[in-house]
């Protein structure tokens, strides 16, 4: 088997270590590599420093395969060329190839070229320029012992269109890859460690080219079991049968066999049944309708949101009946199935999902701490409910209950038929 390459990531730009930029640049260079077969083994965020950059080049002159993006730009705070010049021994010098594509740039958009942009076109003599068709910054290839270094710039859609027109293409060229796949199992209603629990004798029975890993998130668990071989066919093969025996052990828990989140795992249901569902909320706020208005087409089964925050709207709106909220209050199991009930005829919809709760940080009771959630689906076989708590968190709160909200309603659709 041949060696596989050793892939590193530098990210330059002191508005990436002071928190105002997130560094979206690395996770999206990661994600592509693997798809390409090529693991990416490290990634190191520095400032616009010349000290910065040059220790960070030295630390990765055991690497194969360098990708740096950032600090390319026309302004005084861009020392990225000038200092790759120290670091590889050479100066800069006029790119007649660059500057037309500055000056094309320039010209399709109607803007004036000026001085500090021609500056755009001086690159290390030692490179070799690779176009950048989406920007003025460079992009440049270099090489010291047999290490290769590649700079692109950190604007994110000129990184990646770089990337995927040029470099990509260069790279595979260039360097060995090693067939990679990885299968994707949403879960949720079971924490990570006694998910861990549960598939341990599996996963301790793995093949040592597969591995697995749990990304938990907002009431849900993510597993990616994944691997690299040289033989495609095998991994593809394996990673199927593993899949299939993990299914057999956690089958109540998978909301999706896709990388997706719940709520678009309920679109396609809805979708697929021809049904509609509206939803009536208050300590969600309307993000339940949120995240599913975010999907295309999702105007098809939703048939709108009833957000009754303030109490007498849940009766004014929703017809809860105001003896109900009086007698057993408003995060109370009563409550939320009239509020469900209630927005399914309020919509005329299949199903009617509801939430009421103490989202925090303060209105909690004995009988309610923070965190309670009362969750209401209605159906045409009538209605479910169910109480929860989400802890003290008011963002957690929020969005454990929409997801929550939605297993509740993925379940409901499957045992319901369409009419």
């Amino acid at each position: 088997m041949m060696k596989e390459i050793v892939v590193k990531n530098i990210s330059i730009g002191d508005e990436l270590l002071i928190g105002q930029v997130i560094n979206t640049n690395a996770a999206w260079l990661g994600e592509q590599l693997s798809s390409a077969g090529f693991r990416l083994d490290s990634t190191l965020t520095i400032g616009d420093s010349e000290k910065a950059i040059l220790d960070a080049f030295n630390a990765c002159m055991d690497a194969d395969l360098v990708l740096v993006t950032g600090g390319l730009g026309p302004t005084a705070d861009d020392i990225t060329k000038p200092t790759v010049c120290k670091f590889f021994d050479t100066e800069l010098e006029f790119c007649q190839e660059a500057y037309d594509n500055v000056v094309s740039l320039f010209k399709r958009r109607g803007f004036q070229m000026s001085e500090r942009n021609r500056g755009q076109a001086m690159l290390p003599k030692a490179c070799q320029y690779v176009p950048n068709t989406y920007g003025t910054a460079p992009c440049m290839w270099l090489e010291k012992q047999g290490v290769v270094f590649v700079f692109m710039p950190g604007v994110p859609f000129e990184m990646k269109g770089i990337f995927n027109d040029e470099l990509l293409p260069r790279i595979k060229e260039r360097f060995h890859s090693v067939p990679y796949e990885k299968r994707v199992i949403m879960t949720t209603g079971i924490g990570e460690s006694f998910l861990a629990d549960k598939i341990k004798d599996w996963e301790d029975a793995l093949p040592d080219f597969l591995s697995l890993a749990y990304l938990p998130q907002y009431g849900m668990v993510r597993l990616r079991l994944s691997g690299r071989h040289e033989d495609a066919e095998l991994l593809h093969q394996t990673l199927d049968a593993e899949v299939e025996k993990l299914t057999r052990l956690i089958s109540e828990y998978i909301f999706s066999m896709q990388d997706q989140p719940i709520e678009r795992t309920v679109f396609d249901l809805l979708i697929n049944k021809g049904m509609t569902f509206a939803s009536a909320e208050s300590c969600t706020g309307g993000n339940i309708a949120h995240v599913f208005t975010l999907i295309p087409g999702s105007s098809e089964v939703f048939k709108g949101t009833a957000v009754t925050y303030a109490t007498p709207m849940k009766t004014k709106v929703l017809g809860v009946p105001a003896e109900d909220i009086e007698k057993y209050g408003v995060v109370s199991q009563q409550v939320v199935e009239g509020m469900a009930k209630g927005v399914r005829d309020l919509m005329e919809s299949d199903f009617g999902v509801a939430t009421t709760g103490v989202a925090g940080p303060s209105g909690g009771t004995e009988e309610n701490p923070v965190g309670t959630v009362w969750i209401g689906v209605a159906s045409p076989h009538g209605v479910v409910s169910q109480r929860f708590n989400f802890g003290k968190d008011r963002e957690n709160v929020i969005n454990r209950a929409t997801i929550a909200a939605y297993e509740m309603l993925r379940q409901q659709i499957i045992i319901n038929q369409a009419p």
